[in-house]
C-alpha cells in the first residue's frame, strides 16, 4: 500500500502554514512545514537521503534567510529534482519566466482559499504521477 503524498510547505507566515497544513491534512496528505528556504533545503536533502523524499514542495518565493528561488537553485546545484511549486503575491511575467527556467513551471498566486490550494496540489501531484 502506497503512503499518502508527502508535502513540504515553506512559508514565513505562521498563519498560512497552519491553515494550509490543516487543509492539506484533511485532504489526506502527509504535511510538514518550514518557515524559510534554508531550513526547508536541509529538510529536503535529509528526507531524500533517508529514502523518504517529499513528493511535492510548495514554497513561497519571498522569505527571509533564503528565498524560494535561492532554495530551488541550491537544490538543483545538489542534483535534487524534487518537484517544487511556488506560491506568491508577486506573480509577474519576469518571475514566472525565472521560475520556469529553474524547472518550477507552476505557481499559485496569493490570496487563495484552502479548497483552491488542495485542488491545485492534487493537480500538481497528478501531473507528477501522470
Amino acid at each position: 500500500m502506497r503512503l499518502p503524498a508527502r508535502i513540504l510547505l515553506v512559508d514565513d507566515e505562521d498563519s498560512f502554514r497552519y491553515a494550509a497544513g490543516v487543509a492539506l491534512r484533511r485532504a489526506g496528505y502527509r504535511v510538514e512545514d518550514e518557515a524559510n528556504g534554508r531550513e526547508a533545503f536541509a529538510r529536503i536533502l535529509s528526507a531524500r537521503d533517508a529514502g523518504d523524499p517529499f513528493d511535492l514542495v510548495v514554497t513561497d518565493i519571498r522569505m527571509p534567510e533564503m528565498s524560494g528561488i535561492e532554495m530551488i537553485d541550491a537544490l538543483r546545484e545538489r542534483g535534487d529534482r524534487t518537484t517544487v511549486c511556488a506560491i506568491t503575491c508577486f506573480g509577474d511575467g519576469a518571475l514566472v519566466a525565472e521560475l520556469a527556467g529553474k524547472g518550477c513551471t507552476e505557481y499559485l498566486e496569493k490570496p487563495f482559499n484552502p479548497q483552491e490550494l488542495v485542488a491545485w496540489v492534487g493537480g500538481q501531484l497528478g501531473k507528477r504521477r501522470g
